[in-house]
This record gives structure tokens, sequence and C-alpha cells, in this order.
């Protein structure tokens, strides 16, 4: 029997799910997930909303993402009254997804309920409990976070509905839409988890009212053209434009200047081989997203079709973003998500063969899952305790990446020095490298720099964790400094 005909047993059991997502997160937060350089970039654009501005870098309006996770952030930030470094607020903020995190496991939990047994739906949630990769991401200041949780909302009320066979109300449809508008609020990519499946299942098999539909898509538009009122009355519209026109190039392709794709970064397949240890169920359901959808789409069950058809365009979102787009991991959460949740949709149309495999991928998924709880990832914290402990008030640090420029940006003793001459032209003595990220071409030095340094200079800090691989800050004599600026060493 549904769960929609026994809530004294579903709720309950959403509130566990919860409580252990959140356990979860919370047990890997202090000692995962290495800092992530968009963190910090978010962060700030959270903290000028804030203050009451529109998401400005350095007195620069920023329009490459919509505002809504931005705001979310802001909202913490004056309620708690976060402050410190951005590398600080940042730490502080992860607690916010965390909290998502674990409603988004709740709330896939109560979408799978609603068209699938009790067993399917409790193997779904934990899978969104412990997937190593949804963890990493729910760890992490990302705006793909609140997006999905805002997305899966939205879907949730609308399945709900087509499980009672039922019309959605107009106040259910409104509802319904305003919680897809944020996510996509949150994230333009995630009008492809909610916004085009309702469009698709207007006129797939009759799925939803075409009237229904409409409601919830006009009514989705709602955050989006409040924001660029916005926008207009602040004599931006142009700016946020050309913005958009550069994020659309690069989302579908045109432009490749970050992701897998890009020129000069490491080659995706044996990127995956070297992960799979990490995150093989992760990349299991990537692959299974777009077949358990396109299984749940073809069901009899309406509910059923509309979750599948949310995976189905995912998934082919994932195949295109491998293809020819700018493919980031980050992108692959909604994938994963919606995978999830179609393997319960089309779990309850396979019957036995499903839910036998459905128990053995969530034994595997507790089993990753677990390990990225345990495991030590937090390389720049501990640099950052190191350093305030230890480095001298005269000591200057060259930075090597991106990550650590934004991490130590309110530290006047770090700088942009990836190199012997640039280290020597600044005075810095210290430099601070990451092996796994330099040896794949990111970042602002040659990994020759780390060689040279393993032989001329003396290590005063060093960890080792699995997103960074070595992070090493170096002491380098200054003769030695001298001698390498001489050779060119990491020019």
């Amino acid at each position: 029997m549904s769960s929609l005909h026994k809530p004294i047993l579903t709720y309950p059991l959403a509130v566990v799910v919860v409580l252990t997502a959140f356990a979860c997160r919370a047990l890997a937060l202090p000692h995962g997930f290495e800092l992530w350089v968009d963190e910090m970039v978010y962060t700030e654009l959270g903290d000028t909303i804030s203050q009451g501005h529109l998401p400005a870098l350095e007195g620069i309006p920023f329009f490459l993402h919509p505002p809504g996770g931005f705001i979310l952030e802001g909202a913490v930030i004056k309620a708690f009254g976060i402050h410190g470094d951005l590398m600080a607020q940042a730490l502080q903020l992860r607690w916010l997804n965390v909290v998502l995190g674990a409603l988004t496991a709740g709330t896939g939990f109560l979408l799978v309920r609603a068209v699938a047994g009790l067993g399917l739906s409790l193997c779904c949630a934990a899978l969104l409990a412990f997937d190593p990769f949804v963890l990493r991401t729910n760890g992490r200041v990302f705006l793909e976070t609140p997006a999905v949780l805002a997305s899966l909302a939205g879907l949730l009320v609308l399945v709900t509905a087509l499980a009672r066979k039922e019309r959605l109300s107009t106040r259910r449809a409104v509802f319904a839409g305003m919680l897809i508008g944020y996510g996509v609020f949150s994230k333009d990519a995630l009008v492809m988890f909610a916004a085009v499946p309702v469009v698709a299942a207007m006129f797939w098999r009759h799925t939803m009212h075409r009237r229904d539909g409409l409601t919830v898509l006009v009514s989705a538009t709602a955050p989006y053209l409040a924001y660029l009122a916005v926008v207009g009355a602040d004599g931006l519209f142009n700016l946020w434009s050309a913005d958009k026109i550069s994020g659309t190039r690069r989302l579908i392709g045109l432009d490749q200047t970050t992701g897998f794709n890009a020129p000069g970064a490491p080659d995706l397949w044996s990127r995956l081989v070297d992960q799979v240890a990490h995150f093989g169920t992760s990349y299991l359901l990537l692959l299974v997203c777009p077949v358990a959808g396109l299984v749940a789409a073809l069901s009899a069950d309406r509910a059923r079709r509309l979750i599948g058809l949310s995976a189905l365009s995912m998934g082919l979102f994932g195949v295109f973003a491998i293809l020819f787009g700018t493919l980031e991991e980050q992108y692959g959460y909604g994938v994963v998500v919606a995978g999830i949740a179609a393997l319960g949709a089309a779990g309850a149309e396979l019957r036995r063969p499903a839910a036998l495999a459905a128990i053995a991928l969530v034994v595997v998924t507790v089993v990753l899952g677990n390990r990225v709880i345990a495991e030590p990832d937090d390389g720049l914290v501990r640099v950052r305790d190191w350093v305030t402990a230890n480095l001298p008030a005269t000591a200057r640090v060259g930075v090597t990446n991106n990550t650590a420029q934004w991490a130590f940006r309110d530290d006047p003793r770090f700088g942009v020095w990836p190199s012997a001459g640039t280290m020597l032209t600044h005075d810095a003595n210290y430099i601070l490298t990451q092996s796994l990220p330099t040896s794949q071409g990111y970042g602002y030095a040659k990994y020759s720099m780390i060689e040279w340094l393993e032989r001329n200079a003396q290590p005063r800090f060093t960890f080792t964790g699995p997103t960074n691989g070595q992070t090493v800050l170096w002491y380098v004599p200054p003769a030695n400094l001298r001698r390498g600026a001489d050779a060119g060493a990491g020019s």
C-alpha cells in the first residue's frame, strides 16, 4: 500500500532518514572535503547579499549564476553572525549545505515512497544518505545542493498529486512551480531537473494536464522575473545579459575554459579510473540515471513517468556535457540524485530483480560512504593552523593555485609566486604546493617546480589527502632560492 495511505509510518521514517543523513555529513565535516575555490567565491557573494547588495566580486556585479543560493547564504551569514576571514566563513557556511543535504535525503525518500514500496524507498534513502559523491557535494559550499533540494521538493508536490490520481489544485501547482523556479533561480542548469520534465509531461502520454503544467511553469518564472526586475531597475540588464551569453556558451561547449573538455585538462577516463575506489557507486548511478529514467518514463503510472522524465532529462544533459559541453564534476550531483529517484520508480516496475540489485548497491555505497566520512581531507585547514602557530610574522609565502590564493587572500604574507624567480622577486622563502592538481595541469605552478623543491627545499608541513595529493609547505634556503631563480626553476 502506498505511503500516501500510511502517513503514520512514512513521516517518522522520513525524519529518521534526515537525521541519519545529517549525522553522516556532520561526522565528515570537521576533517573532510578539502576546500574548493568555488566555495570561497560563493561565500563572498553571499556576504555581499548579507550587506544588502546584489552579488558582486571586488565591487563588480556577478551574474554568471543566479542569486538563489547566495540569498540563502546571505541570510545565514546575517542570522548567525558568521564572520572571520574568507576561509573561516566558508567553513562555517558548509553547515548550511549539510542541513540542506540531509533534507534532500528525506525529500528523496518521500518522493520514492509515493510511487514504490517501503523497501525500495529506504534503499534510495540510504543511497542519498551515504553516496560518497553526494556526501562530498553536500559538504561544500556549492550551489547544486540548494538548487537540487528546491527542484526535488517541487517534483515531490507534483508526484504526490499524480500518485493520488488527482488533478493539481491551483494552489498546489503554484507552490510546486515556485519551488521548481527557485531551483533554477539557484542554478540555471537545474531547468533540466524539473522544468523541462514538466514540459515533456504535458505531451508524453498525458502524464500531466496541460493547464496544470502551464500553471506550474508560469509560477516557476516568478523568482527569476523578480530578480530581473531588480537587475533592470539598477540599470544592469546589459551586463547581466552579457554574463548570461558567456555562461551559456561555456555550458554548451562553445567556449571551453574549465572542466574536463577544456584544452589541457586531465583526461576524464583516467581520472575516473583513479577515483573508482572512492566513487565507484556514484559513477554507476551516473550511468544508470538515463536508463532508469527511460524505464520509469514508460510506466503505466503517471507519477512514475514524471520521475522518469526528470532522470531522462538530467541523464541526457549529463551525456551532452560529457560529449560536448563544459563538464565539471559538480554537474553530476543533480544527475545522481535524479538517478536515485528513478531507480526507485523503475524498481517498482521491475520488482524482485531490482530489489536484489538495490540491496547490493546500497551495501557497497554504505561502505564507500563510510570511507569518505572517516578519511581526512583537510590539508588547507591544517596548513592554516600550522601557519597560525608557527609561521614567522615576517615570512612571505608563495601559493601555486587559485584555491590557496583565495584561502589565504586576507593574509598579506601570501601571494601568487609559483616559481623560484617570482619568490625571489617578492622576498618569499616559503611556498605552498599541492601535488595532484599541479600534476594535472591545474594552478599556476609547473610540476617541475615541485620536483625542484624536493631536491632543494625543506618541507615544514606535509599532509596527504585524496583531493590534493601531497600538500606541502616548503622552506627554501636563500642560497638555493637564488640558484633556482638563476636556473629558471618553475618558469
